[in-house]
């Protein structure tokens, strides 16, 4: 654009030296040609300098290849026309690496794989977000340029995953110390992004694929705890059943004691003669032999 505007404006100036020197009606036409090409060649020099740097970008100014310290926000500037201004993202990204085919930023197979304490391989599937510091876009783009996935994330997540696992056996990366796998690789990673501009933001571990021996002893050990558990509360149900059985039992037998203690034969003496009492109040013969004989009882046909 800047090359048009000077264009613009020489011939502006030619058309204002050339008019002295011819004669009318040339001349008249060279002072609309003057004052055309001079307007249009200032407003073309003005729309050079102004740039508009777009929400979530940042706008690295390069002056004849040479990279500016001053990095421009979004929004309206004014700068040098000459000036060229790259624009980098500094919205929060994320990158994915993902044995899934299409669901990272390359195609097929592109998990981690990484080797234990153990000397198993284990492939790890991750996504990292992250943002780039405004403040250091321009050393960003001097020293790495716009691709920082390719040339800083990538490598720097790999070492870092692999270092991080060095230290566990693998059914320790698949169980228990998973949440201190991420916690150690997150301290690596921020470390390491923040001397380059780059700001983590957070580590997720999505998923940890095993050998397929582990997988089954894995497994097999699952299977077998859930075992143990339903039959330690098997066991703990019936010491319960037969402790309510005891307890059951005592209380019958402490009754019946209770009873037999109380039953002395003055008062089987008076319940039987009450009992013979009431069944002749209802019109039914008895006849009582002597000496305690089990009474007869002759029951009246009267309703």
């Amino acid at each position: 654009m800047i090359l048009i505007a000077v264009l613009l404006l020489v011939v502006g100036l030619l058309a204002w030296r050339w008019k002295t020197k011819v004669g009318f009606p040339l001349s008249a036409r060279l002072v609309i040609v003057q004052w055309v090409g001079l307007g249009l060649g200032v407003v073309v020099f003005l729309a050079s300098m102004a740039v508009i740097v777009q929400p979530g970008q940042a706008g690295v100014v390069v002056l004849f290849g040479h990279v500016q310290t001053q990095v421009l926000p979004a929004g309206l500037h004014f700068i040098n026309p000459f000036s060229q201004v790259v624009e980098m993202e500094v919205r929060t990204r994320n990158y994915t690496m993902s044995g899934i085919a299409d669901e990272g930023q390359k195609r097929g197979d592109d998990s981690i794989p990484v080797i234990t304490s153990d000397g198993l391989t284990v492939k790890l599937d991750s996504t990292v977000f992250y943002h780039l510091d405004q403040e250091y876009c321009a050393k960003i783009y001097e020293k790495i340029g716009t691709d920082v996935e390719g040339q800083i994330l990538r490598s720097q997540i790999r070492t870092s995953l692999r270092d991080a696992a060095a230290g566990l056996s693998a059914t320790e990366l698949y169980t228990t110390h998973r949440m201190g796998f991420v916690e150690n690789v997150t301290k690596t990673l921020t470390a390491a992004f923040k001397e380059r501009g780059i700001v983590m933001e957070q580590v997720l571990l999505r998923n940890v694929l095993l050998p397929d021996q582990i997988t089954k002893a894995i497994n097999d050990k699952i299977a077998a705890d859930q075992d143990a558990q339903k039959m330690a509360f098997v066991l703990q149900k019936e010491k319960q059943e037969a402790e309510r059985k005891r307890i059951e039992a005592e209380g019958q037998a402490r009754a019946q004691q209770i009873v037999s203690q109380s039953l002395t034969p003055q008062i089987i003496e008076y319940q039987r003669i009450q009992a013979l009492r009431d069944i002749g109040s209802k019109g039914n013969l008895i006849i009582t032999p002597m000496g305690g004989a089990t009474p007869m009882i002759q029951v009246s046909g009267k309703k």
